[in-house]
This record gives structure tokens, C-alpha cells and sequence, in this order.
């Protein structure tokens, strides 16, 4: 019998609201900003992934 997928819940919030977060780079075909550095992570990260335990909302956004 197949196993069913179970969903992962998705955060409220994503690395692009993270005050944390700089140097977007890497852009897309619209020209938009799709990956960020972070002090906490060794490599970029997408600005659309689920935020981590270190997330601090930025202000004005």
C-alpha cells in the first residue's frame, strides 16, 4: 500500500521579512532578487524559504 505525503507546515513567514537578511543577489528572468545572504548560514538562502528559529521580523514590512 502507498504511503501517503504528509504536508509540512509552512511558516507565516519567510527569509525576505527577516531583519537578518542582505545582499540579495542573483536575479531572475523578471529581474527580481531571489536569494539572500544570511549571518547565521553558511550559504545563500532563498528569499521565499520557510524562516528559522533565529527569524526577527524587520520593521516597516
Amino acid at each position: 500500500m502507498a504511503k501517503k505525503k504528509t504536508k509540512v507546515a509552512e511558516s507565516e513567514y519567510h527569509c525576505r521579512e527577516c531583519k537578518h537578511s542582505y545582499d540579495y543577489h542573483e536575479l531572475n528572468y523578471k529581474g527580481e532578487p531571489f536569494l539572500c545572504k544570511c549571518p547565521f548560514e553558511k550559504y545563500s538562502k532563498f528569499l521565499d524559504s520557510d524562516c528559522c528559529k533565529r527569524f526577527e521580523k524587520r520593521q516597516g514590512v
